[in-house]
């Protein structure tokens, strides 16, 4: 797997394939075969929220 891949479940970006499963991509902390992309963009984050939040509370108060 890329290293643009994060697990879904726990977020870890460490994988390993699972003999026992024919070669399946697996995460090595939680077992979870289930991935999704890695956010990498500022505005898709959680932080943008936080900080528009923490704007538009500043003004209300000023």
């Amino acid at each position: 797997m890329g290293a643009n891949k994060v697990c879904f479940n726990c977020g870890s970006s460490s994988f390993v394939s699972d003999r026992s499963l024919g070669g399946k991509i697996v995460c090595s902390k939680c077992g979870s075969s289930s991935f999704k992309n890695k956010s990498s963009s500022f505005f898709k984050s959680k932080k943008l929220v936080i900080l528009a939040i923490a704007i538009v509370i500043f003004i209300i108060i000023i």
